[in-house]
């Protein structure tokens, strides 16, 4: 007897294993379950740089602050932004145009947007242009207004600094390049023994526009950023500078370099238009 039951237990036990087994049925993890470690994979390819704003899309574009919707552009669209106001930002985008709209500058209700050659967008109300050229190639700059939600935060470069600089621990050049290369700032030396790493504004307000941001290096070493826009940076104090500029200086910074780099940028923006 005892026997039988013994081999009537072990016939049960063989079934349930079995049907836990059964390909599709998962055993439910639990706090002391571990997970078979997994095979490297290569990196993907860096992505193209961010360069400056990029839409959060698809997203409408408008002729003024809630006003009429005019264009629209697709996700992650490099656009040029002027600062925000009331919620909206001022948005401009240079487009590529036929030979026909040069010679007849506008743009008809549902012809889609390239730029470069990509599709972008598409214009959802009839526009006129100003077609430019320069016997390569022809463009016309679109503006609108869109709303702030519609542009991607991290492609801010007020916003993308603090955060990066957060990140990662220095404030050598080789700790800062790969910011600089991923919003392709200009190298500029004019400022001896300062080498700057800048970016203009969008061009929007002002067809001669001066710098946004601009990143001031000491020795190889990132002592101080200026700004025409608000600026948050941990670590720093601000000073005022000509013509509505500021500069954030680090934390340490000598004081007599502080004030040779803003005798130089306060002559320097004086004298341009």
């Amino acid at each position: 007897m005892k026997q039988l039951l013994y081999l009537l237990c072990s016939m049960l036990l063989l079934i349930a294993c079995e049907q836990n087994n059964k390909p599709g049925k998962k055993n439910k993890p639990t706090d002391n379950t571990t997970t078979q470690k997994k095979k490297t994979t290569p990196p993907p390819a860096p992505a193209s740089p961010v360069v400056g704003e990029r839409i959060s899309g698809p997203a409408n574009i408008r002729n003024t602050i809630d006003g009429d919707v005019i264009f629209s552009l697709n996700d992650y669209v490099r656009v040029n932004c002027a600062p925000a106001s009331n919620g909206w930002y001022p948005v401009s985008i240079d487009i590529d145009i036929t030979q026909q709209e040069y010679q007849r500058p506008i743009l008809k209700k549902g012809r889609k947007i390239k730029m470069e050659g990509i599709l972008v967008g598409e214009i959802l109300q009839d526009i006129k242009i100003f077609p430019a050229t320069n016997g390569k190639r022809m463009w016309a700059t679109i503006n609108g207004f869109t709303r702030i939600n519609n542009i991607r935060t991290g492609t801010i470069i007020e916003n993308a600094l603090p955060l990066y600089l957060k990140q990662h621990n220095g404030n050598s050049i080789n700790d800062i390049k790969p910011f600089i290369k991923n919003f392709k700032l200009e190298e500029d030396k004019q400022f001896t023994p300062f080498v700057q790493y800048f970016n203009y504004e969008s061009g929007i307000e002002d067809i001669s526009p001066l710098y946004r941001l601009v990143l001031v290096f000491h020795q190889n070493k990132l002592i101080g950023v200026v700004h025409a826009r608000p600026l948050e940076l941990a670590g720093t104090g601000k000073r005022k500078l000509k013509r509505d500029f500021a500069v954030n200086f680090f934390n340490g910074t000598d004081k007599k370099i502080q004030e040779d780099y803003i005798r130089k940028f306060n002559a320097f923006i004086t004298a341009v238009d």
